[in-house]
């Protein structure tokens, strides 16, 4: 008896489920569509219903409000006419959407009245796939790294459905380069300046692009630059043979190889430049011209671009040969002090000459016209003492 009365139960409780079922939406799948951007979409749905039922009043929407169209006891599609061309019914109770956009994707729902006064409404989920684009890279701490800093790290990103992996090449990309295909990174450490070059990133997803779609929006690319000072310099001479007096003398300094370019600096051990100097600090030339005894010495170039140590040479000139000064040579400023000194010098000596011969002729004693001559005063005694003086006559002015 108990026996019978569970079964009336289980067929009981099974007859209600299944009579609950009958009147509903049916999904083929997960409820996911994915259409290729430009391509057409069928968005599935279908139904189950118990016998005698049919659809009372269906309504397909685009969530959260925007209606597509409706069917009313059965009739005829009745499209809403902002998807008028746009969509169409298939089948039992699909939706064929024409050449899908972006926009398009989102969440589509069937609602469905039931003549028994039952109800069910199912939703989908539309996901459009495009191919990769906007493919941008970005470079930390920078593109610009100096020789021995511990890494620099690229990262790829591009739009798309579904999410693209990332490749990256380069002529010049380190064997021991760490990539990721999922968060687009290529991680090169311990930079050496065989690493600076071209790197370039490609996006992919599987998804092909539409006709008309610019294929470099898959990749991107950046120049990797690596910096590092000069190792060593040298210095060469022009010309490299005597060093003649009157002639120009250049010295050249240049480095084995810098990035960014090297500077260069002249200066002359123990004393300063001639005077008489060119100095290049980017071409790295000095330039004696007019070169004089005194230009002989030790010359030395400083290079450095600002990245690690500098780096110099050196340079001797142990004999400058003398040589006349060719027709309307600039004499140095020296050499016009000095001649004037001994000109005035001269002039000195001579003056000091003559007026020590002519002191010596007229040594001797002498007596004035006064002494003689007697007289009260100067004027008579220079009177008498001169015949040929004129008399001097004394007036009287008198003052009434």
């Amino acid at each position: 008896m108990d026996t019978m009365r569970l079964a009336v139960v289980l067929v009981t409780i099974c007859a209600a489920g299944f009579s609950a079922a009958q009147n509903a939406i049916t999904l083929p799948d997960d409820g996911t569509t994915r259409t290729n951007l430009g391509d057409d979409s069928i968005l599935e749905y279908g139904y189950t219903t118990s016998e005698g039922s049919t659809m009372l009043f269906e309504v397909w929407k685009k969530m959260p409000s925007s209606g597509i169209a409706n069917k009313a006891n059965n009739g005829s599609f009745n499209i809403f006419a902002a998807w008028r061309g746009r969509a169409e019914p298939v089948g039992e109770a699909s939706l064929k959407l024409f050449s899908v956009t972006k926009d398009d994707a989102g969440q589509y729902q069937l609602s469905t009245t039931f003549s028994d006064g039952t109800s069910d409404s199912k939703e989908r989920t539309l996901i459009v796939q495009f191919a990769p684009e906007d493919t941008t890279v970005t470079a930390t701490p920078g593109l610009i790294a100096k020789e021995n800093d511990a890494q620099v790290v690229l990262t790829c990103q591009a739009g798309g459905i579904p999410a693209p992996t990332y490749t990256w090449t380069g002529p010049n990309l380190p064997a021991d380069a760490a990539q990721d295909p999922n968060t687009g990174t290529l991680t090169i450490t311990s930079i050496q300046r065989g690493a600076a070059g071209q790197y370039t990133c490609t996006a992919d997803n599987g998804t092909p692009q539409l006709p008309g779609d610019d294929p470099n929006a898959l990749t991107n690319s950046v120049n990797l630059q690596v910096q590092y000072g000069p190792s060593s310099a040298t210095i060469t001479r022009d010309p490299a043979d005597t060093v003649v007096q009157w002639s120009t003398v250049t010295l050249s300094c240049a480095v084995d190889t810098a990035n960014p370019p090297a500077t260069y600096t002249w200066s002359r051990v123990n004393g300063s430049l001639p005077t008489n100097t060119d100095e290049d600090k980017v071409a790295g030339t000095l330039r004696l011209k007019s070169v004089q005894p005194d230009a002989v010495g030790t010359y030395q170039c400083s290079a450095s671009n600002g990245i690690g140590d500098p780096v110099t040479a050196m340079h001797v000139i142990d004999q400058v040969e003398e040589a006349p000064a060719p027709p309307g040579a600039r004499v140095s400023a020296g050499s016009v002090t000095g001649g004037v000194v001994a000109v005035l010098v001269f002039v000195i000596l001579v003056a000091a000459f003559m007026l020590g011969r002519y002191l010596a002729r007229h040594k001797g004693d002498y007596k004035t016209n006064e002494e003689k001559g007697d007289g009260e005063d100067a004027d008579t005694a220079l009177q008498n003492g001169d015949p040929n003086h004129p008399a001097v006559k004394k007036n009287k002015e008198w003052f009434i």
